[in-house]
Formats: C-alpha cells, sequence, structure tokens
C-alpha cells in the first residue's frame, strides 16, 4: 500500500463511497501513468464513472493540516491532474482553506471541500445514536460436529467421519460445509451477542448450538450407507478483535453525515466508516482491513453420534 495512505485519506474515501453512485468506481492510492514525466503518480482517491452517457475521472486529494490550506499545493494538485487526464479536480481538508486558495480554485474549476463539524440540529439528535459505535471482526472455526439419533435413523455399520455429505439439488455438500452453513444462517453473532462476549473471558472460547432435523436431511458415508438423524449439533471456536469507531458528526459537500475509524501506523489494521440520512432510513458504508479479523488457529472438526 503507498505510503501516503492515512486515516483521513481513508475517511474521505468511506465518504465518498457513502454519497456517490452504485456504478462508480473508487480507487485508494490510484497509480497513474503521467506521459510528460514517463513515470506513475498517485492520486489518493479515484473516482471514475459516466454521466449522460460521458466518462469522467474525478481526482480527490486528501490533505490534513494543522491550519487553512494555502494556494500552493493546490496549484501543484492541478497540474498534476492536468497530465493525468483527470476532469476534475477535489481537494479535501480538514482546517479550510486560505482566501487566496478559494480565489484560486474558483477561478480554476476546481472543488474545495472541508470535512467539519455537522450542525444540523436535527442530524446532531440522530448522530446520537451513533457516536458509540464499535466494531468487531470474528472468525469462527468448526470445533466438533454431531448427529442426535434415534432407533432406526441410521443403517447399520454407518461410518461417521468427514466423508460424510448429503444432497443439496445436484450439489454433493461434506457435512463439515453443511455444519458451517447452517450455523451462519442461524445468526448467531445476533442472537447471542453478549453471551459470545462474555465467553472470551476463557481462552478458548467456544459455542454449542443444536439444530432440529426431524430425520428430514439424509447424510450418506463413503460406503453409501444412510443416516436421518433428528438433530444436528454443532460446536465452533471463535477469535474476535474489537475496537472503537470514535465516531464524529461531519458537514461534507452540503451532507451530514456520522463518519470515523481506525488506523494503525504501520496500516495493518483499519476501519472506517460513514452513515447518512437516506429518505428516513440510515445507511452506511464500510472498509476493513483483511488483517482486522483474527486468523483461527488449525482445527480439525471432530464428527461424533449421538442417541
Amino acid at each position: 500500500m503507498p505510503a501516503r495512505t492515512n486515516y483521513f485519506q481513508k475517511l474521505v474515501k468511506v465518504i465518498n463511497r457513502r454519497l456517490s453512485s452504485s456504478d462508480a468506481k473508487i480507487t485508494e492510492s490510484a497509480m497513474i501513468f503521467d506521459a510528460e514525466a514517463e513515470t506513475n503518480r498517485e492520486v489518493d482517491i479515484l473516482i471514475e464513472g459516466t454521466a449522460s452517457g460521458l466518462p469522467f475521472r474525478i481526482g480527490i486529494e486528501c490533505t490534513a493540516v494543522s491550519k487553512p490550506l494555502e494556494i500552493r499545493p493546490i496549484e501543484a494538485f492541478r497540474e498534476k491532474h492536468r497530465k493525468l487526464g483527470i476532469t476534475q479536480t477535489v481537494v479535501v481538508t480538514d482546517r479550510g482553506f486560505t482566501a487566496p486558495a478559494k480565489r484560486y480554485a474558483d477561478k480554476n474549476g476546481i472543488k474545495l471541500l472541508t470535512v467539519g463539524d455537522a450542525t444540523s440540529e436535527n442530524w446532531l439528535k440522530t448522530f446520537k445514536r451513533l457516536e458509540s459505535l464499535s466494531i468487531y471482526g470474528r472468525t469462527y472455526f468448526l470445533k466438533k460436529v454431531s448427529f442426535e439419533v434415534m432407533a432406526g435413523d441410521v443403517d447399520e455399520a454407518f461410518v461417521f467421519d468427514t466423508n460424510v455429505h448429503t444432497m443439496q439439488g445436484d450439489e454433493r455438500v461434506p457435512l463439515v460445509q453443511f455444519a458451517g452453513q447452517t450455523f451462519k444462517n442461524a445468526e448467531i453473532s445476533k442472537l447471542a451477542f453478549k453471551q459470545l462476549m462474555d465467553n472470551e473471558a476463557n481462552p478458548d472460547p467456544w459455542i454449542e448450538v443444536g439444530f432440529t432435523l426431524g430425520g428430514a436431511i439424509e447424510f450418506v458415508d463413503a460406503a453409501g450407507r444412510v443416516a436421518r438423524p433428528q438433530g444436528l449439533v454443532v460446536v465452533m471456536g471463535y477469535r474476535s478483535k474489537y475496537r472503537d469507531l470514535n465516531m464524529r458528526s461531519v458537514s461534507y459537500d452540503g451532507h451530514q453525515l456520522a463518519a470515523g475509524g481506525f488506523y494503525d501506523k504501520d496500516g495493518a489494521d483499519f476501519a472506517s466508516v460513514a452513515i447518512n440520512d437516506v429518505d428516513g432510513v440510515l445507511q452506511g458504508s464500510v472498509e476493513v482491513s483483511a488483517n482486522f479479523v483474527p486468523r483461527a488457529p488449525f482445527a480439525s472438526a471432530k464428527p461424533a453420534a449421538s442417541t
């Protein structure tokens, strides 16, 4: 990832993701070839799409500064974007712009935006529901899966191991995959959120969930023997990571949003989120680093049958 990527840039990116049309392509730290300099140049955020049948390329440069941005960097952005074929230059800061910078931008068709504090009273009331948001990443791994069976549910000599499968239409689904998908579809992360968090006081947290099958699903072992269990019991281990999002209520290009996130200095872990009100419905965009989701330790599921 290019070195110039930072928290402010990621925040501006996710805000633009939230406000842009769904078919727009948004690239962070886009590298574009400069034919005059014969080298690649970086644009903090590149938005590409079409409007009225015509293609456009919007280049957004993000500058986190301690005072209003002066004219010189805006001149440099304009010249760079000219060489790269950018059709609209946008410069974003969190401290505003000097009067000469504003006059220069106005004369040259450059859009200046500030990520400032929202002032709408109605939005600030809405933001109260969002200001304490946090985010978590969790990885589940299957520790054990078992059948609950009654007499007559299982063919004689049925072998309950990782070769057991079921059929979903024409697709052969291994038992381990079936168990994982069944657990996922049950939305246990939502239904048992507090229990899952409390369990993490244990260095090796796990959760056991039972599912009623009622003999309606047929499982087959490697030799073709059949089992129609009454229930399925899934034991999942898991690892989680939690971070505060440090939400703030912001105004950006005439829009009121809740935005926040975190960004580790080495860039290994980050998350950014932007939420706004669309016709009375809160909608959001989230970007999270792949590293934020913990890796699961190696574990092999242990099949078992019970009566």
